[in-house]
């Protein structure tokens, strides 16, 4: 047996350098090591980054492919931006509640006992034709012309909280004329956005004759403004001269022009939330302490707007005059949130006569139920 002769403490010094000199080797590993896996982790992470970004990329473009077609909509403010290179063109909107809906077969109507010899109904997400009775006849629209009023006003407003202030002649030239009126008076200052709200629900002529001073100064210039919105989303068999629906030979229109014009018009949610309102009080004033109350008269002509078979009536405006009796131009959805449009005219009565009211209920009860 061999003995170490080397001195012991000596030994001791070298065996722990050794575990030292071990030591830095293994941390030297280890740092090496995790800095591989550090690097790698950083490549990873940046092909998963670029991975996502593709696939990103690529589902916007095929919304954005699905979306390209002769038309389309969008807003700028509460303004519509419409671009249409085909009177057929389908009307659509990325906030549309129909968009992902199977829309199928377009429901089977019956018309044979409608009052109104004039009718056209389509479904607005895709312009299906539901109805369509003598639908390019002329008409006389009556006070459905004020679905344009309102939207010409709101298109060339900026401010709809701006004043207005009324001189007495708004009120005096509807009275005059057998007019309907909202009720404003004399040195009365609203926000344009009550004058609209008097126009569209109680179909006021008072309104309409302020919301054309205010906008174009007179309401002659005002109609020029109309006519160029009628042609400018296709309404080729439409001629306005009046503000109001007022009795004119050479104020016409059709049925299928009113659904186009109401159908552009829903798209502008200003015009939508007008027009879908039951009761509005405008804001009060000295002449109206506690503002003026504003019913649809629509809706003040239903016991109910839900229907039994789950479609609910949104919003219409209705019309009359001995010329072109009793018309409405009203807006509903089924039971599934698809959205169809209604135009009837024609109908016969008195003024105080609801056939057209009685046509639309019996049309969207007819919807499809859920």
């Amino acid at each position: 047996m061999q003995y170490d002769e080397r001195d012991p403490e000596e030994l001791r010094k070298q065996r722990k350098a050794k575990k030292v000199k071990e030591r830095a080797v293994k941390r030297k590993i280890l740092m090496i090591i995790s800095s591989i896996v550090i690097a790698l982790s950083l490549v990873i992470v940046l092909i998963l980054v670029l991975l996502l970004k593709g696939r990103i990329d690529a589902e916007n473009n095929q919304v954005a492919s699905a979306s390209v077609g002769s038309l389309s909509m969008t807003y700028a403010g509460d303004k519509t931006v419409f671009d249409s290179s085909d009177d057929n063109s389908v009307i659509s909107s990325s906030s549309d509640s129909n968009s992902s809906q199977d829309l199928g077969q377009v429901p089977s109507i019956d018309t044979s006992t409608l009052q109104s010899p004039d009718a056209y109904m389509i479904r607005v997400k895709d312009s299906a034709p539901v109805i369509d009775l003598n639908s390019t006849a002329r008409i006389y629209p009556a006070s459905m012309t004020k679905i344009m009023t309102v939207l010409v006003a709101i298109e060339n407003i900026d401010d709809l909280n701006a004043t207005y202030t009324f001189d007495g002649t708004e009120f005096n030239t509807a009275y005059a004329q057998g007019a309907s009126t909202a009720g404003f008076e004399a040195g009365e200052t609203v926000p344009v956005l009550d004058i609209l709200y008097g126009i569209m629900l109680p179909s006021g002529a008072d309104a309409c004759y302020a919301i054309c001073n205010y906008v174009a100064g007179s309401e002659s210039d005002f109609v020029t403004l109309m006519n160029q919105k009628a042609q400018e989303i296709g309404m080729t068999a439409t001629n306005f001269t009046n503000a109001t629906g007022l009795q004119d030979e050479n104020h016409y229109s059709t049925c299928q022009d009113i659904a186009k014009l109401l159908q552009y018009a829903i798209q502008n949610e200003t015009f939508k939330t007008i027009f879908s309102t039951h009761i509005y009080t405008t804001t009060a004033t000295d002449q109206h302490s506690a503002g003026i109350a504003l019913s649809s008269t629509t809706f003040s002509n239903l016991s109910s707007s839900q229907l039994d078979n789950g479609a609910t009536i949104i919003g219409g405006k209705t019309g009359y005059t001995d010329e072109a009796g009793h018309c409405l131009a009203s807006l509903a959805e089924d039971a599934k949130g698809i959205e169809y449009i209604l135009v009837t005219a024609g109908a016969a009565g008195d003024a105080e006569a609801t056939p057209h009211i009685t046509d639309a209920q019996t049309v969207y009860s007819q919807l499809p139920a859920a």
